[in-house]
């Protein structure tokens, strides 16, 4: 808004989303406790400015790799060593609305072109509203219906 003035309405964005844009009813029972947390915590070293989705995509990763991963490697494959790490993170399942990003986590095995790489993220689409971003894809998780094309009288508009 600060560079653009209300002209920014409306416009979309596609990227990783900030937890605390999700709704908490589209997650896992608890994460929208867990995300409050990630919150306060932030904003009680930073001050009360908006979290920027970078520091909802370290929390995430690092929420995974603790609470799933991790005890995994561990328990069923003997140690955190970068074999049993591996094996222990191929295992990892978590269905869409299981982590505090919204999106799931199943890695594709070895042999296959996308070796390594989640096949459950998402990047989001939000759309700039009046100051803040709602997310309007994927609509499983989705805060706002889409305006599209501009409204009547928008700069960009037809």
């Amino acid at each position: 808004m600060e560079t653009f003035g209300t002209d920014v309405n409306y416009f979309f964005d596609v990227d990783p989303v900030a937890a605390q844009l999700l709704d908490p009813k589209t997650l896992k029972p608890g994460l929208g406790d867990l995300t409050k947390e990630m919150v306060k915590r932030y904003q009680a070293l930073k001050g009360p400015n908006d979290l920027p989705p970078h520091a909802s995509m370290g929390f995430n990763q690092s929420w995974i790799f603790f609470t799933d991963v991790l005890p995994r490697a561990i328990k069923k494959y003997g140690g955190f060593n970068p074999e049993a790490l591996r094996k222990a993170a191929l295992d990892t399942d978590i269905p869409q609305g299981g982590t505090i990003q919204g999106y799931g986590v199943k890695f594709f095995p070895p042999g296959t072109p996308m070796a390594g790489q989640n096949e459950r993220s998402t990047p989001v689409v939000m759309q700039y509203v009046n100051g803040r971003s709602y997310i309007a894809w994927p609509k499983a998780i989705r805060t706002t219906d889409p305006v599209i094309p501009f409204p009547k009288g928008h700069p960009y508009g037809m």
